[in-house]
């Protein structure tokens, strides 16, 4: 976790949260709307949450918010985070402290790959957290969103050879 940016050569991305109802699916949804139309098409992009379980639909302010931004969340369904996902991703991009915390927990093998998505916000001088809207209010779920195309904006340039 040294490093705050993604390595250019990552060809496979891995958004992970706390339930995969709000803030990842959110990540993996803008990420395949900014490669759609790219002429480099071999990033792959999946989603899940470090607690999640499967099958739940996306959180009713997830969908709301995102369906504000163009994107449809409503047919969504959680993953539970698995080895052979933490495996198969070249980086793995975390919301909060917490996350972090306990992907490294139970996946020790993937500390190097672990980056905080929040690095993407302050032009990458230091790393902050995407908190968690579940317990807050659907303001807040929209403003964090914001923040996640903030972040992804910054984030897909350098990995897809395009720039914004």
């Amino acid at each position: 976790m040294g490093r705050l940016r993604v390595p250019s050569a990552s060809r496979s991305l891995l958004f992970v949260c706390f339930g995969n109802i709000i803030r990842s699916p959110m990540c993996e949804a803008l990420v395949k709307r900014a490669l759609a139309g790219q002429p480099r098409s071999d990033i792959t992009v999946t989603s899940a949450g470090i607690h999640a379980i499967p099958g739940r639909q996306a959180h009713p302010w997830a969908i709301s918010a995102a369906s504000e931004m163009g994107i449809d969340l409503s047919h969504h369904e959680a993953r539970l985070l698995t080895a052979e996902m933490v495996a198969h991703a070249d980086a793995i991009l975390a919301m909060d402290c917490r996350n972090v915390v306990e992907l490294v927990s139970q996946f020790p093998s993937a500390k190097r790959k672990v980056y905080m998505l929040g690095a993407y916000a302050e032009n990458g001088r230091r790393s902050v957290e995407i908190e968690d809207p579940y317990y807050g209010h659907e303001a807040g779920t929209r403003q964090c969103y914001e923040t996640l195309q903030l972040c992804i904006n910054k984030l897909i340039p350098p990995l897809a050879g395009f720039s914004r």
